[in-house]
């Protein structure tokens, strides 16, 4: 497959998975109860997703060489330490995008 029809599969399938995610709020699907032993793991879902998300942002890969900004990986630091101490959301972010801003 073309690398230009490959982005437009990729889309179009993003698309309705999207769609279809939508469709099973309004649908009766969600009065399905997971099993229990999967329940106890699917809570860990949303955070280990985000984490990927924020590690990926941060750090990436060139081949054999590792590639990382120290700009973000100290107001990432600094957005974590934060984000302890407040245990706030808006003050986490706040805290980071100043981190940035000054560096």
């Amino acid at each position: 497959m073309e690398s230009q029809q490959m982005i437009w599969f990729v889309m179009i399938l993003t698309g309705l998975i999207n769609l279809i995610f939508r469709i099973s709020m309004f649908s009766g699907i969600r009065n399905i109860h997971l099993p229990l032993s999967l329940n106890r793991y699917v809570v860990y879902v949303p955070t280990s997703v985000l984490s990927a998300i924020i590690a990926s942002s941060l750090i990436s890969f060139n081949g054999q060489e590792v590639l990382y900004e120290a700009e973000k990986l100290v107001a990432a630091s600094i957005a974590v330490i934060f984000a302890y101490l407040t245990k706030s959301v808006s003050a986490t972010l706040v805290a980071g995008l100043i981190t940035i801003w000054i560096m």
